[in-house]
């Protein structure tokens, strides 16, 4: 869809390098230079400084190049759409680890019975990984319970889903009629590690109570919901979750979720693509089915 000194920006900002941009795109490297130094007098911005033997690409370049990288992924998605017959459809998707057991396959039975998609790609990371994979183009949306900058996406609200303190019915927190935070920092916090969205908000709700995570005797930090729940049923510590994640362990009365008044919130959970998207209303039905 771009003409060739797109394709060859977006090859230099991948290579950073004249040299290997040109060896990829089998062209001189003048004629690099010359379709950069082209396309930046169309886009009236410099896009590259080049000082030997360093190159960098300026902010506006960075915007251009992903631009180019989600534009170009929409566009080969299109063009594979409207050339297949309905079963040879693919769809990729990123999903945060927080939400990937309970929602995720949800989703995957929704695609299922659409009966739209021949194959089908789940990517399960933290947010910000989510989120980085929708600006390079290569998912097509994300589900995302954590928080991010709202005006940079386009976004559908699936539901609100409450996040919550949780124990092993075994500790003795599990047997008081209201906690505090104070009654927290006795005893180790299970949390997830940096870059996740539930990290996040847990670490926004101890700050709102005036409480951070040198105040708990131990920090234990744990990169998956799945390790998170057995600590938890093991007695280890407390920690924070959103209540699908451990809906069957508190049915069956082997965790307790904590009375803490300022400790217990509800949260957006999100399914999130790049702002004007084309497929900007087939997310939203996708969104609907889910909710």
């Amino acid at each position: 869809m771009f003409d060739q000194r797109y394709q060859t920006f977006r090859v230099l900002v991948a290579t950073k390098s004249y040299t290997r941009t040109a060896e990829e795109l089998f062209i001189t490297q003048p004629a690099v230079s010359q379709q950069i130094k082209s396309l930046e007098a169309e886009v009236g911005v410099p896009l590259v400084h080049y000082q030997r033997p360093y190159l960098t690409i300026t902010p506006a370049g960075q915007q251009l190049a992903a631009f180019i990288q989600r534009t170009q992924a929409q566009s080969t998605k299109l063009l594979n759409d409207l050339r297949q017959p309905g079963q040879q459809r693919q769809l990729t998707f990123s999903t945060t680890l927080s939400i990937s057991e309970f929602l995720a396959p949800q989703l995957v039975r929704v695609l299922q019975r659409q009966g739209s998609y021949r194959q089908i790609n789940c990517q399960i990371t933290n947010t910000q990984t989510a989120l980085r994979a929708l600006q390079t183009g290569t998912s097509d949306f994300a589900l995302i319970e954590g928080n991010f900058e709202k005006h940079a996406f386009d976004y559908q609200v699936i539901r609100h889903e409450p996040f919550v303190g949780i124990v092993s019915a075994t500790s003795p927190l599990a047997q008081l009629s209201r906690v505090t935070w104070a009654d927290l920092t006795n005893y180790p916090l299970i949390i997830r590690e940096g870059g996740s969205g539930s990290r996040d908000i847990l670490l926004h709700l101890a700050q709102a109570a005036n409480v951070s995570l040198a105040d708990f005797p131990q920090v234990i930090t744990v990169n998956h919901p799945a390790a998170i729940r057995q600590l938890l049923l093991a007695n280890v510590g407390v920690s924070f979750v959103y209540r699908s994640v451990v809906q069957t362990e508190l049915a069956a009365g082997q965790l307790v979720e904590l009375p803490l008044a300022s400790g217990r919130l509800e949260h957006d959970l999100d399914l999130v693509y790049v702002k004007d998207s084309f497929f900007a209303a087939d997310y939203a039905r996708l969104a609907a089915q889910l909710r």
